[in-house]
């Protein structure tokens, strides 16, 4: 088991509290924030899009890589058993994974969806 370590907790956490209140303050003081991701219209819907676009392109890029990864692991296996199961839990954790990736599309659509729904 591994300890649970405050330095890097505290380092990860203290930019995103002092940036908040730049993010807070930054509408009311008349200053504007570029998006960076270069969506067309600047609602949530659509930088959603472009981020679950870019996730999906990396994501399916990754799970190629493991899906041959894990076929040549089976190959060089040999048939010993132990090299199969770990193998064989790489090709499984990886075809879940795929499977996750391509229905994340799919859940992005409902929270939207269920957002609008509240909103009106």
């Amino acid at each position: 088991m591994s300890k649970f370590n405050y330095k890097k907790t505290l380092a990860l956490i203290t930019p995103i509290l002092l940036a908040t209140p730049i993010l807070i303050f930054a509408g009311s003081s008349g200053a504007t924030i570029q998006n960076p991701l270069g969506a067309k219209n600047s609602d949530v819907k659509s930088v959603l899009d472009l981020i679950m676009n870019i996730v999906e392109l990396v994501g399916g890029i990754v799970v190629a890589f493991f899906i041959i990864f894990s076929g040549f692991k089976f190959v060089m296996a040999r048939g010993n058993p132990g090299d199969l199961e770990k193998a064989r839990e790489m090709f499984y954790a990886t075809v879940i994974g795929g499977a996750i990736l391509l229905g994340a599309g799919i859940i992005a659509e409902i929270v939207v969806t269920t957002v609008k729904t509240i909103q009106k």
